[in-house]
């Protein structure tokens, strides 16, 4: 018998798309390394630059800010694709198998509006500042870049949480049997 969070773990199921999902997300999660540490010299060059030599690289906080902004979109789908985003699993952790599923059916609808919402709002966002062609003040980069990093996000958000919802829905319609882990990619 296991303890009542012994099945949130990650686990190794799911085929060779799980697998392939794995090694895509292992290696986000490289690059996403790279870039925060990319960020942090940077950040060390140009206030080293401003204290010692009384001069400061141009455009550096706008890199940093964009950067930071890739890191925590990527971060976030990656989180909401293994499930380990956070979450209070009191509830689920001492459920009945079914009722654990009911409440991941609740979580993966509430996340699909939320984030289709604002995959929507993020469009419009785009869509304007596409129109009127605004631009980074310093390095001119077009702002349709770090906001289309935001849609992107959220679209992908609500993509893995439509998938998560049907396999969840059916799962709980069907009372079929497999397991409901979180922490993997399923």
């Amino acid at each position: 018998m296991s303890s009542p969070g012994a099945e949130h773990g990650p686990t190794k199921a799911g085929g060779p798309l799980a697998a392939g999902a794995r090694v895509v997300g292992s290696a986000l999660e490289t690059l996403l390394g790279l870039v925060l540490i990319a960020v942090v010299l940077v950040n060390v060059a140009n206030a080293a630059g401003r204290y010692l030599f009384r001069t400061s690289l141009t455009g550096t906080d706008e890199v940093m800010v964009f950067s930071m902004i890739f890191v925590v979109v990527i971060g976030a789908v990656l989180a909401l694709a293994r499930r380990t985003h956070i979450a209070i699993d009191l509830m689920p952790s001492y459920a009945v198998p079914r009722l654990r599923r009911l409440i991941f059916v609740i979580h993966d609808a509430v996340t699909l509006a939320a984030t289709a919402y604002a995959a929507q709002a993020s469009w419009t966002f785009v869509s304007r500042l596409t129109r009127i062609g605004t631009s980074s003040m310093t390095l001119g980069i077009p702002m349709t870049v770090p906001h289309g990093v935001l849609l992107f996000g959220f679209a992908a958000m609500a993509v893995i949480a439509l998938v998560y919802l049907l396999r969840d829905g059916y799962l709980l319609l069907t009372g079929a049997d497999a397991p409901v882990e979180r922490g993997s990619v399923r």
